[in-house]
């Protein structure tokens, strides 16, 4: 008798533009794909929103391009964030829990309890946004791994089941898929890479993803979704939310328009 292992069902996103841009409803997930190579115009004006710790951060690093994607990445963030807030970019303030994950200071300013969450790989940020309920999101180019060796450090048994009798060009795929929904949900949980290993994902017999099982797990785990994405052009991506249901909406920004429409003055979208 033989036995079929499923493979992970990656969702194709259908793109918005900015002009086709919703409020956020409590009810929504809002993802938002950015390129942010078409941003180098824009460097200077971004860096003018960050905060001193940030340019201090973009200071420290060594490559002149790693330093534009920070400042760029972040810079965007803030401009999102303006967007949902309706706080000037510049005025945003962050925290960061003992894990790194940085959220929204409380201001009686904002306009929404704000959740968000990004993740950047290559020329690409990937950012998450939603009302109170929890998100993570993770994204990542596809490159050359030895994909078992990796599983083998990382993966539950049951998890390399998956891998084990797929061609190589598919074990890196279906890596890169469990792994984004892995990290996803470890950082929408605000626990870090720390927790990646405690983290087993269950894959149904259709291919999605079940609700994984922590060891320190709370009853609200029991809302979790997790939806892996297929980004196309080599890149994998995931997002995880705390939400009994939702409504999807996923805006992309590949041009270098995009990105100066999305920094000029615009209306709260609360």
């Amino acid at each position: 008798m033989s036995f079929t292992v499923p493979k992970i069902a990656a969702i194709a996103p259908t793109w918005l533009a900015l002009s086709e841009l919703k409020p956020l409803a409590p009810t929504d997930v809002h993802l938002w794909l950015v390129n942010i190579e078409g941003g180098a115009e824009a460097l200077p004006l971004l860096e003018q929103t960050l905060s001193p710790d940030e340019q201090a951060r973009a200071t420290k690093f060594r490559q002149k391009s790693d330093r534009a994607r920070f400042i760029i990445g972040r810079g965007i963030l803030r401009h999102l964030l303006s967007r949902y807030t309706g706080l000037a970019p510049s005025a945003i303030c962050f925290s960061y829990n003992s894990y790194g994950k940085p959220a929204l200071m409380s201001s009686p300013s904002a306009a929404l309890p704000l959740q968000f969450n990004l993740s950047h790989s290559g020329r690409l940020v990937l950012y998450g946004f939603t009302q109170e309920h929890p998100i993570g999101v993770d994204l990542e180019q596809h490159r050359p791994l030895d994909v078992l060796a990796l599983a083998r450090s990382v993966f539950s048994e049951s998890e390399r089941a998956v891998l084990n009798p797929l061609p190589p060009a598919e074990q890196l795929t279906q890596f890169l898929q469990l792994w984004t929904c892995k990290e996803a949900y470890v950082k929408a949980t605000g626990r870090g890479l720390s927790g990646l290993e405690q983290v087993e994902m269950a894959i149904a017999p259709n291919g999605s993803i079940c609700v994984p099982v922590f060891t320190d797990a709370s009853p609200s785990d029991s809302y979790w979704q997790i939806q892996p994405m297929s980004l196309g052009n080599h890149f994998s991506s995931a997002f995880a939310v705390n939400k009994p249901a939702f409504n999807l909406y996923c805006y992309r920004l590949y041009a270098v328009q995009d990105l100066i429409q999305l920094i000029s003055p615009s209306p709260t979208l609360g």
